[in-house]
């Protein structure tokens, strides 16, 4: 494409040559001429300056130092439009393989070899279900899913239109409970649904537990990364993320906008407000208002746990004053 073309697409404007052809898009150190890239972290400033790239896609405040860019309010966001102009996800024709076992309804979706639709299910138009992809009996998938091998919806559950679940993802399976007697533990019978809405994306392995009694859900835009776990009756709220390892026990509820950094844990039956955000390895054990961050295992609030790891940066020094004074002092009353 051209350069001033692609510019328009993405939402920038060009400073430079315009003309200039681009035939792919890549990372500042590996783009050649005919590349376009991003600059969205001042950290790289000094790859930009040295990047072989034909054109960068920039901030509009960012020194170009002479070169050509594409100013653009989010170089992320347009470095993500340009990825998809460059790159489109072949979607395969519509129709069920004959390898495939389709004992529900699937009018306009694409069912490839070896996926099992149960009876009663309904699949969308647009949706690709993909090979060994098990979609139980009733359940309901939207319309322009990509269900990628090797994941499952169990029987009875819930997705919505656009989501995409990676290999292995499973969207209801039994809840974790069980009550303990002194012959062992009795199993719960988990009768709810796991209930997904539309544009979620899961992760690959990550699990979505169905509730004992009710629903367990996962709202609108919500992203999960690869290896999460959502505890039976819990409720994630819309656009939040939850990056890789990251665990919400039965019954917890998030707001809009909650942040869980890597391996988090929410115990069960907790509130985390809106715009909340958890950081890396961090358990929270308490409820979390709106705009509250949390680090630490327990967590505490984000600007005590930086207090305490400055301070324990510091005790091996004091630890040794200390024992310098108390020496000095056992000389003193020695002498």
């Amino acid at each position: 494409m051209r350069l001033d073309e692609l510019a328009a697409a993405v939402g920038g404007g060009v400073e430079g040559d315009g003309a200039l052809q681009i035939l792919g898009v890549a990372g500042l150190e590996e783009a050649g001429p005919s590349h376009l890239s991003f600059l969205a972290n001042r950290r790289y400033a000094s790859l930009f300056r040295k990047s072989g790239a034909g054109a960068v896609l920039v901030s509009m405040s960012e020194n170009a130092f002479g070169r050509t860019v594409v100013r653009c309010r989010d170089p992320y966001l347009a470095f993500a439009k340009a990825l998809a102009l460059f790159y489109p996800v072949a979607k395969p024709p519509a129709g069920v393989h004959p390898l495939a076992v389709v004992e529900g309804s699937c009018e306009g979706a694409t069912i490839l070899p070896f996926a099992y639709v149960g009876r009663g299910a309904l699949v969308g138009e647009g949706t690709i279900v993909q090979p060994h992809v098990y979609v139980g009996g009733g359940a309901v998938i939207g319309r322009d899913c990509l269900l990628m091998a090797g994941s499952a919806v169990m029987d009875g559950c819930v997705v919505g239109d656009r989501v995409v679940l990676n290999p292995g993802a499973v969207v209801g399976g039994e809840g974790f409970g069980f009550v303990p007697t002194p012959a062992g533990l009795v199993k719960i019978p988990q009768t709810g649904r796991a209930v997904v809405g539309d544009d979620v994306e899961i992760g690959a392995n990550s699990c979505i537990d169905r509730a004992a009694m009710g629903d367990t859900t996962v709202a609108t835009g919500s992203k999960l990364d690869n290896l999460v776990q959502i505890g039976h009756g819990a409720e994630i709220g819309a656009h939040n993320v939850l990056v890789a390892y990251s665990a919400v026990a039965g019954s917890t509820r998030t707001g809009t906008g909650v942040t869980m950094a890597a391996r988090t844990l929410l115990l069960g039956h907790l509130d985390i407000g809106d715009g909340a955000t958890v950081g890396a390895m961090s358990m929270v054990t308490a409820d979390i208002p709106a705009g509250g961050k949390r680090t630490g295992s327990p967590a505490m609030e984000h600007r005590e746990w930086l207090r305490l790891v400055t301070a324990a940066r510091e005790l091996p020094a004091l630890l040794k004053r200390v024992a310098a004074l108390e020496k000095k002092g056992g000389d003193g009353g020695a002498g």
